[in-house]
């Protein structure tokens, strides 16, 4: 598979302490469909866009090896997340990593999700600061007001922050300012240290230290994010498909798992005819 020599680097981030967290001791695994959305995120962006780096910890590399995907990425830094600190609480800030891993980058580069695929050029990226996926509505219940938030004792938020902008969705994000790449993360991170009661639905706190610092942050410095999309995603998109949605369907809809494997499979296989998937992800694939 050959990589597009002109393009951004991106970046694919799994941190393994989540899961480990949520089930005890049970051992790391990622659903059959995640791989294969992996699998076809990676060599998309290779073939439109430029190299993939992947930032994981060490029982993620461990996991990617014994499946034969490591191959999969241009480069791998397992440094980053493994001394993610443990002031930060995985099951509150489960994309954490997120941060930590931007953090450690110089612009640009692209902050890639791997459930989400690019089916084209990203020509933005020539003339762009910073990019998002697209504007979410701050009527959506995850987005709490300030008071509303959990924040761990003494915290003080930057009384420049305009709580009137629209958060940004990140999980397709593109970072060409250092200036404002370092400001949002050490601000992220700041709200997320030793912050550790629990929402109720264990999503506010994270999409408020991803993608609404990310909005309010680029407000303070001056900054307009272009986005991907002019609207927040449905599914109707020829450019890019994102399986947030779907994968929480797939987990409890036996029909439709099966039928989210076998798209993917014959998309790899229609789109990438000299890739072969390792046979011990075959093994994990549930097609009819």
């Amino acid at each position: 598979m050959k990589t597009s020599k002109s393009g951004v680097q991106a970046l694919h981030i799994n941190w393994t302490k989540p899961f480990r967290a949520c089930n005890n001791k049970a051992a790391y695994s990622v659903d059959d469909f995640e791989l294969l959305t992996t699998i076809l995120s990676s060599l998309l962006w290779k073939r439109y866009n430029g190299p993939i780096k992947l930032y994981t910890d060490s029982i993620g590399y461990d996991y990617y090896e014994m499946l034969g995907l490591l191959n999969l990425w241009d480069s791998i830094d397992v440094d980053t997340l493994n001394r993610i600190p443990e002031s930060i609480d995985p099951e509150i800030f489960w994309a954490a990593a997120k941060l930590f891993a931007i953090k450690n980058e110089k612009g640009p580069v692209v902050m890639m999700d791997t459930d989400l695929l690019v089916w084209k050029t990203l020509d933005e990226l020539k003339k762009e600061k910073i990019v998002a996926f697209h504007r979410e509505s701050l009527n959506i219940d995850c987005y709490l007001p300030y008071e509303f938030l959990k924040k761990r004792e003494g915290y003080q938020i930057d009384s420049q922050f305009d709580w009137s902008v629209s958060p940004c969705n990140t999980a397709l994000a593109y970072f060409n300012d250092d200036s404002f790449k370092d400001f949002y993360t050490a601000t992220a991170i700041d709200f997320m240290t030793d912050n550790k009661e629990r929402p109720t639905e264990m999503v506010s706190q994270m999409v408020f230290a991803e993608q609404r610092l990310f909005s309010m942050c680029a407000q303070k410095l001056g900054l307009h994010p272009h986005t991907f999309l002019p609207f927040e995603y449905n599914g109707e998109c020829d450019d890019f498909t994102h399986l947030w949605g779907a994968k929480g369907i797939a987990r409890t809809d036996e029909s439709f798992h099966k039928e989210l494997c076998t798209s993917l499979v014959n998309a790899i296989h229609r789109e990438f005819e000299e890739y072969i998937i390792p046979e011990q992800v075959k093994k994990l694939i549930n097609v009819s």
